[in-house]
């Protein structure tokens, strides 16, 4: 995926701030302003202690806590994060972007209940912003809600209607409450949008196989390929369709390939190798 989001299949948007604009001593601003430099170059860990030192000269500063927040995040270190988001907006209730990110955060913690309830309030403040419908909906989403997702992802494409991983997610949703046709519609529009996303020709060809239409299917596992080489959900998931078509040798190749590039599916692809009805998407 691309731009506004960077966690798992799907990407987070991290609110970054920039410089304060409250007075403050000049060791906190030092700090701060190295900080963010620190954490732009990938550093997060001596961001981290840049942020410390200016909290310790400013133990007030709102801004500095969020963005030690934010190195957090990208640490992995999730638990870390919403500690120092919640300290941000205990300084600063209106700091939007520290709520913004304790919604991510606890996404990142598969607490989607948690997430949606701090996207739910960052809506009613911003409600033109296409990143936070999108978010809530892979929120939703992930709780198996689908078609609250998908009302999101409608909203999403309403206000940024070229952002191909908006189709591509609305796509999933669709698939997974059945409504195949309207998924591939949604996996065409992203791949006009972007040519060179695997992901999405190999979850339309998904869709495609569900419908009996190998052979579309086939022609999209191959692009995916193409494009993808690595990936071994592809070559799994054309193996499976190979198998289905009897295309017993062709689809072993497939199947042991996927095995070479990811070990971890082998007890998967057995049982698919008995039942190829089960496809890899991205989750």
């Amino acid at each position: 995926m691309t731009g506004k989001f960077c966690f798992l299949w799907l990407y987070l948007c991290l609110f970054a701030v920039g410089f304060p604009s409250l007075a403050l001593p000049g060791a906190a601003e030092n700090a701060f302003s190295e900080g963010i430099k620190l954490y732009r170059a990938g550093k997060y860990k001596d961001a981290i202690a840049a942020y410390d030192r200016a909290i310790k000269a400013a133990p007030k500063y709102a801004d500095a806590y969020n963005q030690r927040g934010l190195a957090y995040f990208k640490l992995g270190d999730y638990a870390n994060a919403i500690r120092n988001y919640e300290e941000a907006l205990k300084l600063d209730p209106k700091l939007i972007d520290a709520q913004v990110n304790r919604g991510n955060a606890h996404f990142g913690q598969k607490q989607y209940d948690r997430a949606i309830k701090d996207y739910d309030e960052i809506v009613k403040q911003k409600p033109q912003a296409p990143g936070l419908y999108f978010q809530r909906g892979l929120a939703y989403s992930a709780l198996g809600q689908h078609e609250k997702a998908i009302q999101d992802f409608n909203q999403a494409q309403k206000l940024d209607p070229k952002d191909p991983d908006v189709y591509q997610s609305r796509g999933l949703a669709y698939r997974r409450i059945g409504r195949h046709e309207e998924a591939i519609k949604d996996y065409s529009e992203a791949i006009k949008l972007d040519a060179k996303n695997a992901e999405s020709y190999n979850n339309r060809a998904n869709a495609y196989s569900l419908l009996g239409k190998y052979d579309l299917a086939l022609k999209d596992f191959d692009e995916a390929v193409k494009i993808d080489s690595k990936n071994a959900r592809i070559f799994a998931n054309r193996g499976a369709i190979k198998l289905r078509l009897g295309r017993a040798e062709e689809a072993q190749k497939d199947l042991k390939r996927a095995v070479e590039l990811d070990p971890s599916l082998k007890d998967k692809l057995e049982a698919l190798a008995n039942e190829p009805k089960t496809l890899i998407e991205k989750r």
